[in-house]
């Protein structure tokens, strides 16, 4: 917009023109259309500088009409009514004319404002979309600094660090701004003496707070409100950017611990296959010489048979937990006679001394519907872990149950609390206070994933002898359709 005094030389520039041209063709156009004639400087300086133009337009234009046109010509004087109203109608359309100008004028110059300011939002979208989110957001802070001078985006460890560029009033106010979510520092109402602007970039609910540090103008002008706004806009975008860059970390973290995983799972299956053979060959020499030497009862035979059959175990759960992390489980169920199953459960294990392992498995029990090579492990590692926390007694249970087959094993041994329940059937638990010299901490992991496969499932509870009880159920081969 023009400056005050061009525009009230314009304005009378203009009224001059109309003037002379409405003095010179009188005749020709008549009073009434010389008077809308001085309509157009008014509308002329309004648009040009403003209000006070235009305002200035209407009364030197009605001054000129006046005295040019109305009877008696070249005096102010006005003897005739009709040109007594002519004069008042001129001077007030020419005010209000020059209001509604400027209103007009201000709406246009906010909706540009508006268009301008969402045209830098979207320019900086457009950064921020680009390449790498790390990137990004340096380009989209340089973006900023670019437009409205120096800026910076910091959190709480760079804030409570220190910079040489901010005084302890700006570390005060970023703190503040840090710690609340609020705009504060230079042109807002908190610390507003502070050289620096701090602008969240994010949400104060959220507990990630960062902000967008802003220098004061270098002009050393006071920054807008409406500035601050609009900066505040450009931080949102900055934060969603921010938060781009977390997860697309976050992601590649997420990446390089699953192939961590999944290198570690295949190596311990690996192991695990190459261990097997050399295992099976020492616990068939070590049976062969247990039944060789039966009728002495060799304790170092039969010790070092006890660990060699419990070293295969922890081979076997290690494979079997690569099985159901790598989902290439695929159970073959048919129709399996439980009590052949236990029996064969029950004689690959070592029995303590002073332990009693009572069977209580019905001969007519009805078949179940399960993979054979899964229950037999299922099983033994049922047996097996009752036999490591018993004190004298464990006992194996089964009998039909709503339709499906419920098998038990009880044990006398400190039991399971209540609250661990679910947990000791993740890989890797075993009970604190609990002898962990022994137990791979797959075992019970290796249960509960193989009986779900097969159908069953598992649950913990207290047992009649005063220890944990774990049923297995599994469902009935008939009703199954085996």
């Amino acid at each position: 917009m023009t400056r005050l005094p061009g525009s009230l030389l314009l304005a009378l520039a203009s009224v001059a023109a109309v003037a002379a041209l409405t003095h010179a063709l009188l005749p020709v156009l008549g009073l009434a259309s010389a008077a809308l004639l001085f309509l157009l400087p008014v509308l002329f300086a309004a648009t040009r500088g403003g209000l006070w133009p235009g305002l200035f337009a209407a009364l030197a234009g009605t001054a000129a009409y006046n005295y040019l046109l109305v009877e008696p010509r070249y005096t102010f004087r006005v003897d005739r009514l009709d040109g007594l109203v002519s004069v008042c109608v001129l001077g007030a359309v020419a005010v209000v004319t020059s209001r509604l100008a400027t209103r007009l004028l201000a709406r246009e110059a906010e909706a540009n404002a508006r268009a301008g300011a969402s045209a830098e939002l979207a320019r900086l979208s457009a950064v921020l979309a680009a390449g790498d989110a790390n990137e990004a957001l340096d380009k989209g802070v340089d973006f900023i600094a670019a437009r409205y001078g120096p800026a910076r985006l910091i959190d709480a460890v760079a804030a409570a660090n220190g910079d040489a560029a901010f005084t302890s009033l700006d570390l005060a106010a970023a703190a503040w701004a840090l710690h609340n979510g609020d705009m504060t520092g230079h042109g807002t109402e908190i610390m507003g003496a502070a050289d620096w602007s701090f602008v969240p970039v994010v949400a104060k609910t959220r507990t990630d707070l960062a902000v967008l540090a802003l220098a004061r103008p270098a002009e050393g002008g006071m920054r807008a409100l409406a500035e601050l706004d609009q900066v505040q806009q450009l931080a949102w975008l900055l934060g969603q950017c921010r938060d781009r860059a977390n997860l697309d970390r976050e992601r590649g973290e997420r990446v390089l611990l699953e192939q961590s995983e999944r290198l570690r799972r295949t190596f311990l299956a690996s192991l695990a296959h190459d261990f097997r053979t050399p295992l099976t060959v020492i616990t068939g020499r070590l049976e062969l010489i247990a039944q060789r030497g039966a009728g002495e009862g060799d304790p170092a035979v039969d010790d070092a048979l006890a660990a060699a059959r419990r070293l295969d175990r922890t081979m076997a759960d290690l494979l079997g937990a690569a099985r159901l992390e790598d989902g290439s489980l695929h159970p073959a169920n048919e129709s399996c006679d439980l009590v052949d199953a236990v029996a064969s459960a029950c004689a690959g294990v070592m029995i303590p001394v002073g332990l009693t392992l009572t069977r209580r498995v019905p001969a007519d029990l009805p078949f179940v519907h399960a993979d054979p090579v899964l229950l037999q492990h299922v099983l033994a590692n049922l047996i097996d872990n009752g036999l490591r926390h018993a004190r004298q007694a464990l006992t194996i249970a089964a009998a039909p149950a709503n339709g499906r087959i419920m098998l038990t094993v009880d044990d006398d041994g400190p039991g399971v609390p209540a609250p661990e329940r679910e947990r000791i059937f993740a890989r890797f638990q075993r009970l604190a206070g609990t002898d962990h010299s022994q137990g791979s901490g797959l075992g019970l992991a290796i249960v509960k994933g193989f009986a779900e496969a097969m159908g069953g499932s598992v649950s913990v509870g207290e047992s009649p002898l005063g220890g944990a009880r774990f049923a297995l159920s599994l469902p009935h081969s008939a009703g199954a359709g085996g």
